[in-house]
């Protein structure tokens, strides 16, 4: 059992040693959280802060962030969410004491006053602050009031020279990759239920499809969660200074479109798994497709699945044109939806129409949103020339 563990806590160190990812991320923010807090105790203890030091560490540990950005807000809503606390309670204090009835309208009035949007997530701290100086006995004194908030000052300093110290290098890698990882995904289900479908109505696996599909959400969310985290490196970053550069042409902007335009082909394959899962349902009110439908389906998708390898291969949001291969995919596939819809109309009855139809709906704005990605890109490229 030890050996187990041991192995495995190698093999995450040399995960954190040998590349980018998770593992490195946390070790440095645990790296970073350590020296920030210990810098703002050696401070506070110069300072001669004996009764109140604990909340420069404290809050040096709270602020850090993996960017100088992120570091640079919460420091400031942090800062700010504990002097309107300290400012609460000090009132309180220096005035009519700490009773029963002051403590309960201070904790009241901080409570609504940390749902001002301005403090983000700091708006907690309003509250917190408050009750612990009124409880604590240091809003009853101006001087310990006083030493509290200049220890707050303090940890957040420390927390940003060391942010700025250890600032992040400034890549956007990451953000391509995120979305690089969505089209793979998408390629992957796609040509799943291409496969499934060429062997009719045996090869429908709809509750796999349908879980496989509906995770394509989570995979928006941290996509775009990705990007915005390039972006946070990218502001107020010092290195900047040191060796400047600009955005790359791969932009956040251009990233954020792919995102979308595969975001919105997500919920195109998850209408078309919606629509298989009810028709073929016991008592559905629509007939269920044929397999020599599904058959003739299935190679539509197997295009669509195509094209989402060609996106992530040829790492298409990186071109400033779309490459002549996807373009002609793309094209070629919506030609193929438009002729297999006609085959359609002549040879299945109306009964099988509405159906038929959606299906078709579904694979043809699937591919179509890929198509809205690239013009996108296109029209970003064209507006930064501009520029």
């Amino acid at each position: 059992m030890i050996d187990t563990r041991l192995r495995r806590l190698r093999r995450r160190l040399d995960r954190v040693y040998s590349r980018r990812g998770f593992e490195r991320e946390t070790a440095v923010i645990i790296l970073k959280s350590a020296v920030a807090a210990t810098l703002a105790y050696v401070v506070a203890y110069l300072l001669g802060a004996s009764t109140q030091i604990g909340f420069a560490p404290f809050t040096a540990l709270l602020v850090v962030r993996p960017s100088v950005y992120g570091s640079v807000l919460q420091s400031g809503r942090y800062v700010a969410a504990v002097f309107a606390g300290a400012l609460v309670a000090g009132l309180t204090g220096l005035t009519v004491g700490a009773t029963v009835w002051s403590f309960a309208l201070v904790v009241l009035v901080a409570l609504a006053f940390g749902q001002v949007r301005f403090f983000g997530e700091q708006g907690t701290q309003i509250p917190v602050v408050a009750a612990f100086a009124l409880a604590g006995g240091t809003a009853t004194d101006a001087q310990d009031l006083g030493s509290l908030l200049s220890m707050v000052c303090v940890g957040a300093g420390c927390a940003l020279l060391t942010n700025v110290l250890m600032a992040p290098a400034i890549r956007f890698k990451d953000a391509e990759n995120a979305v690089l990882d969505f089209a793979s995904n998408l390629r992957s289900l796609t040509g799943e239920i291409a496969d499934g479908l060429s062997k009719g109505k045996d090869g429908l696996d709809l509750d796999q499809w349908s879980d496989a599909a509906d995770g394509l959400d989570g995979v928006v969310s941290n996509a775009l969660e990705s990007v915005r985290r390039q972006e946070d490196r990218f502001r107020l970053n010092p290195r900047r200074l040191v060796a400047p550069r600009r955005i790359p042409d791969g932009r956040p902007d251009v990233y954020r479109d792919w995102i979308q335009a595969l975001s919105r082909a997500s919920r195109h394959l998850q209408s078309l798994v919606r629509t298989l899962r009810t028709t073929v349902r016991e008592g559905s009110r629509f007939p269920a497709p044929d397999d020599a439908f599904l058959r003739e389906l299935a190679p539509l998708l197997e295009r669509a699945s195509e094209i989402f390898r060609l996106v992530h291969d040829q790492e298409e949001p990186e071109h400033r044109v779309v490459s002549e291969e996807l373009r002609s995919l793309i094209e070629d596939t919506l030609r193929g939806v438009d002729e297999n819809r006609e085959q359609v109309r002549r040879r299945w009855d109306d009964a099988c129409w509405p159906v038929y139809s959606a299906l078709l709906t579904d694979t043809e704005r699937l591919v179509e949103e890929l198509h809205q990605g690239y013009e996108n890109t296109t029209r970003e490229e064209a507006h930064g020339d501009l520029e």
